[in-house]
């Protein structure tokens, strides 16, 4: 599993959002513009937690450093 994307791992000017599906964009509010790789790995990240559809409203899957599956309300 990727690490955790924090501020202080980004480069200064640059922040970060989480799609629905737990996939992780990165933003250079410099220029407005996206990616979906880090700016300073190159490589994607992922969350961790996902929202799906067939859980109750308010509720997303996550996982733990060793892929074992749990749900967070």
């Amino acid at each position: 599993m990727a690490a955790a994307v924090g501020r202080e791992a980004l480069p200064q000017h640059w922040s970060y959002g989480v799609c629905r599906d737990g996939r992780v964009f990165f933003i250079d509010d410099l220029t407005r513009s996206t990616t979906w790789l880090h700016p300073r790995t190159g490589e994607p990240v992922n969350s961790g937690h996902m929202i799906r559809s067939d859980l109750p409203r308010g509720w997303e899957e996550g996982f733990s450093e060793e892929g074992a599956s749990y749900f967070i309300e």
